[in-house]
């Protein structure tokens, strides 16, 4: 969209120019008073334009600078987020937390090690919409307990009619680090890199 006016001259321009005019304006036909205070209330809407837009510049800093400074709060938190991870460690049996998005006559949980390779698939049953868990005793399908680690899941069924889902993975787990993209905060959680905007729930250490 093309710029005119005073907001194409820009402030000081404008304020020369019509410096300018005043000085030099014939005597015997000075500028028309309507006309003056027109282009000063031109000029006065410009400079309020400006203030607001320093104003807002100043907002958006300081909010970001809180943005970084919460989610810096968060190193060493127990947090929920989405994701898909989950941490098996000694005598442990990871809670899966996980949404689906509609009533569902059936689920499955399919959990996969470090290279992508299946180790056991749970059967939930039918399940209502929203948010569910289900908990894993860290063994694979034929019974043997699988070695201590950080493991994927994937939550999929079919609804009341027969079409398949997919459900949303929450991943737990102890924020190590924090990083900072494009001015947005990233959480490391259980070796994931998610965004702080996802956290559903925070808990001590």
């Amino acid at each position: 969209m093309a710029v005119s006016g005073i907001d194409a001259l820009g402030k000081d321009v404008f304020m020369r120019l019509l410096t300018t005019q005043l000085q030099y304006q014939d005597p015997l036909a000075p500028m028309d008073s309507t006309e003056f205070v027109t282009q000063l209330a031109q000029f006065t809407q410009l400079e309020q334009m400006n203030g607001i837009n320093d104003t807002l510049g100043s907002l958006v800093d300081v909010n970001t600078s809180l943005n970084k400074y919460g989610a810096a709060e968060l190193i060493g938190k127990l947090v929920q987020v989405e994701g898909k991870s989950v941490i098996l460690s000694p005598d442990s049996q990871p809670v899966l937390n996980y949404q689906i998005n509609e009533d569902s006559q059936a689920v499955l949980v399919q959990l996969f090690d470090e290279v992508g390779a299946i180790v056991r698939v749970l059967e939930a049953g039918p399940q209502k919409a929203g948010f569910q868990s289900l908990s894993w005793d860290g063994r694979d399908g034929n019974g043997n307990r699988l070695p201590d680690g950080t493991y994927d899941f994937q939550v999929s069924g079919k609804s009341l009619l027969g079409s398949p889902i997919e459900g949303t993975a929450f991943s737990t787990g102890q924020v190590t680090s924090v990083s900072f993209e494009g001015g947005m905060p990233f959480l490391r959680v259980n070796g994931e890199k998610v965004p702080a905007s996802g956290v559903i729930s925070i808990q001590p250490a």
